[in-house]
């Protein structure tokens, strides 16, 4: 059994500190999930920054088998690490620098816990734009992602950074489960995703997100981003790269490395 609350600062230091940790805060990663959303609860709590979104991960069967998840997972998105794209993002040398090309929406409505699930149509009406999205995953423990779910959900979430693109009103119309996104490293196509990954259809995890946080008796907050999990699995970046996610018609997310 860990100190959640002596982890949780550690891991808030090193992530301000931009530094990379030997191993986990007191000496063993969480036992299991429950005990690393302990951890980020935590977190939440400790840090004295806003938070201004959600984030879903693990949000396919393949990764839920490879980071042995029985369910996705979610985790909050704080306000110094949320940005309008054109983005730069600084990490440590040591960092992972992965990249997922996401669908991530804006919620115009508060979504309040209550005991019934939210359906997809109640989630969707709540929704004020959706946009393309590409988030910088990370751990600040060297071999968190070895140690699967247990090792990252604790740690942030994996998440580094979210780059958003530009809002698009009318996207109900928009098949999601369809739609691909190219991604490029320096002018280079590095790897093709779509829609279909993210649980069969970015709408589904959008939900899914909802209704996790109404079950731990979080408010899904008006204003509130939700960011939808990878439509291409992790790609790596090297430092001092420049990554465009390239949504077609639905426009671009463009992140430099410093």
């Amino acid at each position: 059994m860990i100190d959640t609350d002596k982890a949780a600062a550690a891991l808030i230091e090193a992530r301000q500190g931009s530094r990379i940790l030997d191993s986990f805060p007191g000496g063993s990663f969480p036992v299991d999930v429950d005990e690393a959303y302990a951890v980020l609860d935590s977190i939440a709590a400790q840090m004295t920054v806003p938070v201004v979104g959600w984030k879903a991960a693990l949000t396919n069967d393949e990764i839920m088998a490879k980071m042995n998840a029985t369910a996705p997972a979610c985790g909050p998105l704080f306000e110094p690490y949320v940005s309008t794209s054109p983005m730069t993002v600084s990490l440590p040398a040591a960092s992972n620098r992965g990249l997922e090309c996401e669908f991530a929406f804006r919620m115009a409505t508060t979504l309040a816990p209550r005991a019934a699930p939210y359906t997809d149509a109640e989630v969707a009406a709540a929704v004020a734009t959706m946009h393309p999205a590409m988030e910088v995953v990370d751990v600040r423990v060297k071999d968190g992602f070895a140690n699967g779910a247990r090792g990252i959900i604790g740690d942030f979430c994996a998440n580094a950074a979210l780059a958003l693109g530009p809002g698009i009103d009318n996207w109900q119309g928009i098949d999601l489960a369809a739609k691909e996104v190219e991604l490029r490293i320096d002018g280079v196509h590095a790897v093709t995703g779509i829609g279909s990954a993210v649980l069969g259809n970015p709408r589904n995890s959008l939900t899914w997100v909802a209704n996790f946080l109404s079950g731990r008796g979080i408010a899904l907050e008006a204003g509130h981003v939700v960011t939808t999990g990878s439509t291409m699995g992790i790609h790596p970046a090297p430092a001092g790269s420049t990554a465009i996610a390239d949504f077609g018609e639905l426009g671009q997310v463009e992140i430099t490395f410093a």
